[in-house]
Order: C-alpha cells, then structure tokens, then sequence
C-alpha cells in the first residue's frame, strides 16, 4: 500500500515539475555534459565517465544526517545538522554495479581525507530509508523535494556518510548509489525529459554535501584583562582560543597568543589559583570524552608551567568530558561551544 502511494505521489510532483526538468534539458543540448553551474564536491573524485544532471542548492538550513536505519520519517540514529547544503546528482554509463559505485565512493573519501560515520551495504534493500533520505532536501513551500531516485519498497540504496574538515570549515558527505530498476522514477532531472524512466541497470549517484562554519568565537582573542574581568564577576569563564586536533591532547600552534595571555593573567595577579577543566562535546564514548577532557586540561597546565614558568601550586587540572554541556550538541556550532577550556577560580 505504502509503494503505491509513494509511486502515485512522485507521479504528481513529476507532472508538477515537468517544465522545470524541459528547460533544464533544453539548456544542454548544445553542450552535453553537466548541469551549467553545478561542481564536484570538495576534494572527491567521480566516477569515471559520469556527469552531472541534476544540481540544487541551499544557502543554509537544517539537515538530519543518517546514522542508522529508517525509522517512521526519520532514522533510528541520525545527527542534526545545520549550514549551506548542497544536492549533487550524478547519471553512472550503463554497465556497472552499486557495489562497484559503493567501493569506489568508499576509496575515494578515504583519500580525500573523509572520516567514514555509518555505511549501508547495498544488498540491505528499504524503500523507506531511499524515501528519507531523499526528503531531507526539500523545496520550502511544497511537498516535494527537488530530486527523487527510487521507490518501491524494495528499492536498494547503498549508504555512505563522512567527514572532513578542510579550511576550518566541517564538511560532511551523505552518498547514496541506486541502481535503477523497473517502477522507479528519476525527476527534475538535466537529462530525463518529461519523466521518461531511465534504463534498467542504470546508476545513479545522490550526494548531499552540508557545510558548516566553525564557531565565530574561535577567531576571537580574549585579552588577560577580560579575564580578569570575567573571574571577578562570576569566578570563571570559557576560552576558545586553545585549540586541539580532532580525538588528541597536543595543543596546536594556533593557540600560542591565548596561553601567553593567560599566564599574563596569572603574573598579573600572583595570589590567583585557577581550575583548568576540559570540555568536550557529547559524541563518543562518555569514558573516552572524559579521558580526552582530562588529557587536555593536563596539557595546558603543563604548558603554563614549563613554556610560561607558572608555579604548578597554582594550577588543577581537571577534565569534565560532556557532562558540562554550554550548548545543545544537536548542531554543530553547539558542539563547537562545547568543546572548550574553562578556567575557574579557587
């Protein structure tokens, strides 16, 4: 029952956006190849002798990564998301295999530097999850979303999700490969004309690309009298300048101007003793965040004491993992305010 309402609503909304998918068409016959405007993501390779028939862009909004298997309109697990978003999809030449397509795509973001989140074989078949997933990019103001891949509660889609941070700037990729079949339906789409369906065995690629901005917080440098400043009125506060890589305790360069200002702080005021406690944000393992928070907190204090020359007397170390949360962690700029160094007065 499910199926058929799901066919005869993308017959619909393929009615609906049919003179869209004609003028799209028309704009590449003169030069066959990808949708005009339209780029690869960030650093990942396509596969060979494929191209670009439908692109779609959103300057920022709210994406549910999947994490997990579908669940109602959603996902058993799934990560909340917000930033530019951008949906890419390629048509694959005739011949090949979502396996095939799967273990490329799988090659290709682990050497463009993407951390793999969750992965679907493609023999696990659910045309719910390819329904989700497809609705999580949709045109405000109407039901439909501006690409559909597949029905049927059989259809097949293998799942890829990852990232990587480039630029300072998190990058996360949410693959889909689909071999089309009998029943399914490719819309609003450069090359498909009027609906026509595509060919059996053809593949078809959907990447979602969603771009978040580091925290704005991050770039700012809190002087020593600011500090004071805070600690005088509420005994503590939140920096932001000393910075770690992904899962590790060394402190990185880029933090230098923050720790010299906090032991500025500390020469200033020779009677201050000061908690420094590591944060973190609520993904992992809550053992593990603990560990790590505690592991950094050690590292600044060290570093005051043998860069800056700070009396270890001064100075606890003490890591708090996620169970001091500033923000919610279901976005990523909350994550990002999560993960911090506070200094506390004692």
């Amino acid at each position: 029952m499910r199926s058929s309402i799901v066919h005869g609503f993308w017959l619909i909304a393929l009615a609906m956006v049919g003179t869209v998918a004609a003028t799209a068409a028309q704009a590449q016959t003169a030069r066959p190849g990808d949708v005009p405007g339209s780029k690869d993501p960030p650093s990942l390779k396509r596969f060979e002798g494929s191209k670009i028939a439908g692109y779609f862009t959103r300057s920022f909004d709210e994406y549910t990564l999947a994490l997990g298997e579908a669940k109602d309109a959603g996902f058993e697990k799934s990560e909340k998301l917000e930033g530019a978003i951008t949906r890419i999809i390629y048509r694959v030449p005739v011949g090949h295999t979502e396996l095939e397509l799967f273990r490329n795509y799988e090659h290709a973001l682990s050497e463009a530097g993407y951390s793999l989140l969750y992965e679907r074989k493609p023999w696990e078949r659910d045309g719910a999850f390819m329904l989700n997933f497809h609705n999580q990019v949709k045109i405000k103001g109407s039901s439909a979303n501006p690409f559909y891949l597949g029905g049927g509660s059989s259809a097949s889609g293998a799942y890829l999700a990852a990232r990587a941070t480039k630029d300072g700037q998190d990058f996360t990729l949410a693959v889909v490969v689909h071999e089309h079949s009998n029943g399914d339906y490719v819309w609003a789409v450069a090359d498909v004309k009027d609906g026509v369906p595509l060919k059996t065995g053809e593949i078809i690629v959907g990447i979602d690309v969603i771009v978040s901005k580091a925290v704005e917080i991050k770039m700012i440098e809190i002087k020593s009298d600011a500090m004071a400043k805070a600690l005088a009125e509420t005994g503590k506060i939140d920096i932001y300048g000393i910075l770690f890589d992904t899962d590790k305790t060394d402190i990185k360069p880029a933090s230098t101007p923050t720790l010299e200002q906090v032991a500025k702080l500390l020469k200033d005021d020779p009677a201050l003793k000061l908690e420094v406690a590591g944060h973190t944000d609520s993904t992992g393992d809550k053992d593990h965040n603990a560990k790590l928070s505690d592991g950094r907190a050690v590292a600044v204090v060290q570093s005051l004491i043998k860069t800056y020359g700070i009396d270890a007397a001064r100075l606890q170390a003490k890591g708090y993992g996620d169970t001091k949360p500033v923000a919610p962690n279901d976005t990523e700029d909350g994550r990002a305010k999560n993960r911090r160094v506070e200094l506390r007065k004692i």
